[in-house]
């Protein structure tokens, strides 16, 4: 029997990045693999731990966060995974930012193991240190003053970058930021993930909340997509739900009410949108996710989602196209939520591709 620690994100915990975690703790028992977890950094207990995990998040508010990175805490940062990492048989970082790049590299050669929840295919990229490439692959088409470089993987340390898991994994129930505190055996039994029938009469083309952001010229252009979609709306035909922010129960209905569903890039690729439109029952729309790989991949073109451009420059008439032709793009959003349902009940699958990966 071997020992997983981990030091988790509080603010999220049971829910969020390690909800499969507390999900599944008996299963991975069964596996040979027991789950502590811990919320505080200097608990003694972290120590001794033949695998101690370390969410990224839980040092958001110094040096994880590059807006509060600082030569201080970088420091503190590296000799505390110094001191851990000669007390753990394997210590993995696990990078939860939101995007296949990373701010995290200058602590690379300080962990075993590197987790990301979408990698690049092609990790050469992490390696090149120049003004061209920009923290998000999909930004680099803006001006150099825009971009947001990143320290570059030194290559020796490459082979630690490892697949992890996605935010596919969170906990999407209605209220399952409640019932997640509880056993989440049972509470899978009681209380089971919803999906919405695909094939149901939807009243919406589209459901897309949201309101145009004006990107500083320091933040990368970020919503650049968002703003894309939004500013089509005047000129589309189309029943659509739009406008600011509504209630969390008005927000599901809407999407479970909607034919079609625009998932953008924004901080990252995968967005918890990504999910509710599988759950929802809608035909997901994204930009091209061929450049990366990711756990659960549910992003196979034309068969889970159907992809558009980066640039967006086609998206005015693919959506014309498809509310107009929507019973021949049905199947896809059956099998973005079949996929995605046996994802998220396979513990199987995760633990046998977990225990693979931290080796």
């Amino acid at each position: 029997m071997k020992i997983l620690k981990v030091l988790d994100w509080p603010s999220k915990r049971f829910y969020g990045e390690s909800h499969h975690f507390y999900r599944w703790k008996k299963n991975l028992l069964e596996h040979d693999l027991k789950v502590e977890f811990y919320y505080d950094h200097n608990d003694k207990r972290l120590r001794d731990a033949d695998y101690l995990l370390l969410h990224s998040r839980y040092f958001a508010d110094g040096w994880q966060n590059i807006h509060t990175r600082s030569s201080k805490n970088e420091n503190e940062l590296i000799m505390y995974l110094t001191e851990m990492k000669r007390t753990a048989g394997r210590l993995i970082w696990f990078d939860a930012a939101d995007s296949s790049g990373s701010s995290d590299f200058p602590i690379i050669s300080f962990v075993d193991v590197f987790m990301k929840k979408q990698r690049l295919k092609n990790l050469d990229y992490y390696t090149v240190s120049n003004k061209v490439n920009d923290l998000r692959i999909w930004l680099n088409t803006i001006s150099d003053d825009q971009k947001t470089t990143f320290v570059p993987c030194p290559e020796a340390e490459l082979h630690k970058i490892k697949l992890g898991w996605n935010i596919g994994f969170n906990d999407y129930r209605y209220f399952g930021y409640k019932m997640s505190r509880l056993s989440n055996y049972l509470s899978y039994r009681v209380y089971p993930t919803h999906l919405s029938t695909y094939d149901k009469d939807r009243k919406y083309d589209l459901a897309f909340r949201g309101t145009i952001h004006k990107d500083n010229g320091n933040r990368n252009m970020i919503s650049y997509q968002r703003n894309h979609v939004l500013s089509l709306f005047d000129r589309l035909n189309l029943q659509i739900a739009s406008g600011g922010n509504v209630s969390k129960a008005r927000y599901w209905k809407e999407l479970r009410d909607s034919k079609l569903s625009i998932s953008p890039f924004g901080w990252g690729e995968i967005c918890y949108r990504d999910f509710e439109t599988f759950i929802s029952g809608s035909v997901l729309i994204k930009p091209l996710m061929n450049h990366l790989e990711t756990y659960p991949n549910l992003f196979i073109e034309n068969e889970t989602y159907v992809p558009v451009n980066w640039n967006l420059e086609e998206l005015e008439a693919r959506l014309e196209h498809m509310a107009a032709h929507y019973d021949d793009y049905k199947h896809i959003a059956k099998n973005g939520q079949e996929k995605y349902f046996n994802a998220i009940n396979d513990s199987q699958g995760f633990i046998e591709t977990f225990k693979q990966n931290i080796e």
